[in-house]
């Protein structure tokens, strides 16, 4: 409804002008409002039509038809459109307009005789009109869907990567340190309970990602006993700002991985986040061995960063980004930006405190 209303507004302001010349040629003093006005009744019955078409393409659409059934199906309601329109101009638009006493209104049958081609050509612009609108609607719903999915089936990757990590040194740590397993394992159990919380939704709160983040760090500093340490540097404006659930973790776990976890003497992570202008930036920096060594063979990225840019690209494209930056030897940061938009109270996860 909302594209007649906009079709009906656009033709009345592209026929405004031939009304406002057509006062002038006749001597009269035009006005501008009085030829917008008769621009509107004037395409009037073009509105109308394009209304009753919509209506009759949703309802031909539900319904399988022959080959004959649809063409006939067509033709009939190619007359009916002829014939409102000329009801239309007897009734409504003639009278109004001041047209009824200076031109005689032909015999609607004769009127339908002459209409016909010019209504046939006017409904067939207005179908396709209307199929196009109603394919390319499809088609964006279809995209949006499409993306989503492929969002779902990133994030869904990154849990059992995560999860077989962590895992595979918990196993480690039990012959060693029975107690700090079982602590461990208990602090893995909650974490991916607050995981599945969140899962359905594809944009959480900093405030609530770093709760996650500062969790798995709480693992990871276990793993490494004491080899790890974490400075957090947020900004309080930055806290509300909406990021994809789950981005920070996998850099994290590279930086601990492939940074810090290959130096005997351990090292500290520092993570720091704030708005600039309408951007939120996140960077995420480590004293490990850089990325020269943290490389993954044959040059290509690891499934985390791998999927960080991926997701990034499918929810802002070239709104955003993940950029690395390192010398051998001096450690690792990643910094990510995306633009900046608030999470409000209602917008926070409903099972957060379950």
């Amino acid at each position: 409804m909302a594209y007649v209303v906009l079709g009906w507004i656009i033709l009345s302001l592209l026929c405004a002008p031939g009304f406002y010349l057509r006062s002038a040629a006749a001597g009269e003093t035009p006005y501008a409002d009085t030829a917008l006005g008769a621009a509107f009744v004037a395409s009037l019955g073009w509105a109308m039509s394009a209304f009753l078409l919509l209506v009759f393409s949703a309802w031909l659409n539900r319904r399988r038809l022959r080959t004959v059934a649809w063409l006939g199906t067509h033709l009939a309601l190619g007359v009916v459109l002829v014939l409102v329109l000329l009801l239309l101009m007897r009734w409504w638009s003639w009278p109004v307009l001041g047209l009824a006493d200076v031109l005689q209104m032909p015999d609607l049958s004769a009127a339908l005789a002459v209409g016909w081609p010019r209504g046939l050509a006017l409904y067939t612009a207005l179908w396709c009109v209307v199929q196009i609108g109603g394919s390319w609607r499809r088609y964006t719903r279809l995209k949006a869907q499409l993306v989503s999915a492929e969002l779902r089936r990133l994030r869904t990757q990154l849990n059992p990567h995560f999860l077989f990590n962590t895992l595979n040194a918990i196993s480690e740590l039990g012959y060693t340190d029975p107690e700090a397993a079982d602590r461990t394992i208990t602090q893995l159990s909650g974490l991916l309970r607050k995981s599945l919380d969140e899962s359905h939704q594809q944009e959480i709160a900093l405030r609530d990602e770093l709760d996650f983040l500062r969790r798995y760090l709480d693992i990871q500093q276990t793993l490494q006993r004491g080899r790890l340490q974490i400075q957090f540097d947020v900004a309080d404006n930055a806290l509300n700002a909406r990021v994809p659930g789950m981005i920070l973790q996998p850099l994290v776990e590279n930086a601990v991985t492939h940074g810090i976890g290959r130096s005997s003497a351990g090292g500290s992570i520092r993570l720091r986040a704030q708005r600039e202008d309408e951007r939120l930036v996140i960077e995420i920096e480590d004293n490990g061995w850089g990325l020269v060594i943290a490389a993954p063979r044959g040059g290509r990225e690891g499934i985390g960063i791998g999927n960080t840019r991926a997701r990034l690209n499918y929810l802002y494209g070239e709104l955003a980004g993940l950029e690395l930056n390192s010398q051998p030897g001096e450690g690792l940061t990643a910094r990510i930006y995306i633009p900046f938009h608030e999470a409000y109270a209602f917008d926070e996860n409903p099972h957060a405190d379950r």
